[in-house]
């Protein structure tokens, strides 16, 4: 007769709350679905979210490439003028320097010239008052 006790109560049970467990279980079923979908939703955003920053992260470190590349061959181009500019002037330097030795030179021979000159006369004019 437990039984049979136990079966009434829960046949009243569902009479009375019957129709509020029904609508309870509905209700978390509905929140089940709804937290479900959010949640995927909130994981599609942050993948799509991983995707953006990897394509930007790509984007920065090819524009950051193609800077530096830039930067290296302007930096390489000015070295080589300026080592144009520079051996340019050793050149231009270097003929100066040239060019004036060469006129001391001359100028030493030329005041040497002058000298034997003046020797030779001197020598003449002393030969002809001793003579």
């Amino acid at each position: 007769m437990s039984d049979k006790n136990n079966n009434s109560v829960d046949q009243i049970r569902d009479i009375l709350f019957g129709e509020q467990t029904k609508k309870i279980e509905q209700k978390f079923a509905k929140l089940e679905t709804d937290i479900s979908q959010q949640f995927n939703s909130l994981k599609s955003q942050i993948e799509a979210m991983n995707k953006q920053l990897l394509k930007n992260m790509q984007a920065i470190e090819k524009h950051s490439e193609q800077s530096l590349n830039t930067l290296q061959t302007d930096h390489s181009e000015q070295m080589a003028q300026i080592e144009a500019n520079l051996n340019n002037k050793i050149v231009e330097t270097e003929a100066s320097i040239l060019n004036e030795l060469q006129q001391r030179a001359d100028e030493l021979d030329h005041n040497l010239t002058h000298r034997k000159e003046l020797a030779d006369l001197l020598k003449k004019m002393a030969d002809q008052i001793s003579g």
